[in-house]
């Protein structure tokens, strides 16, 4: 039987906040770590002495999960 208490309802709002959040930061941590991990492959893969790629993509996907987290962030009008 569904309750209308504000207590429930404030709480299972709070609990949502988190999952957000929290999903967005394991995002951010998935798409840095893919990225790079994919960088240093291929500069393996190329036998590159200075790693280009490495670099490159690890730059590129910390930019790429910022612009996701302040898109998370941003109310949808």
């Amino acid at each position: 039987m569904p309750t209308n208490n504000p207590k429930f309802s404030s709480k299972k709002k709070q609990l949502n906040a988190y999952a957000r959040y929290s999903a967005m930061g394991f995002q951010m941590a998935a798409i840095i770590f893919f990225s790079t991990w994919g960088g240093v492959k291929l500069d393996e893969w190329l036998e590159l002495k200075i790693p280009v790629f490495t670099l490159t993509f690890s730059i590129l996907s910390v930019v790429l999960s910022l612009y996701y987290f302040i898109k998370g962030f941003t109310p949808k009008e």
